[in-house]
């Protein structure tokens, strides 16, 4: 099921999904995640959108409208889809930009092609092997993509 558009005055279960994901990326404080969809809720959105917007290097091949508005792109962005080895689409391509913005022949995926192979699969893991969740835990080395992978790639 998508996740709903939420804006100012939205309340409940999926704001504070959205908001749980700011906090992991750093843009909103531990604890804040209380479902209301508040000004300060509101700025931390627009900052998360202005650093992936237009010709900012965070945007990759998504970038984002900056309106404040958690849609369909910013979800995609802020949350994206679990992917795995045999995963296409714009979910796997975001990844494997990602991935190459780091620099780092082990993180290196290849070609960003939207297709999740071989290549995909060993720059995951050892993206994972050298990283940490957002309380400070090692990653999971399987090759999956889900909340913790895509939390500690600030996607």
């Amino acid at each position: 099921m998508a996740n709903p558009t939420i804006k100012a005055g939205s309340k409940g279960d999926a704001v504070k999904k959205a908001q749980r994901a700011l906090i992991c990326r750093f843009y909103l404080p531990p604890g804040t995640d209380d479902g209301i969809f508040g000004p300060v809720t509101k700025n931390r959105v627009i900052r998360y959108q202005l650093d992936r917007g237009v010709g900012e290097f965070w945007a990759f091949s998504f970038p984002l409208s900056v309106d404040g508005t958690v849609g369909p792109k910013t979800w995609a962005r802020l949350a994206p889809d679990t992917v795995k080895e045999g995963s296409t689409g714009d979910g796997v391509k975001l990844l494997q930009e990602i991935l190459q913005s780091f620099d780092h022949d082990p993180f290196d995926p290849g070609k960003a092609d939207g297709v999740f192979g071989s290549n995909t699969l060993s720059a995951v893991r050892a993206f994972q092997t050298d990283n940490v969740d957002f309380d400070g835990n090692p990653l999971s080395v399987d090759g999956v993509v889900g909340e913790k992978t895509w939390c500690a790639l600030w996607s």
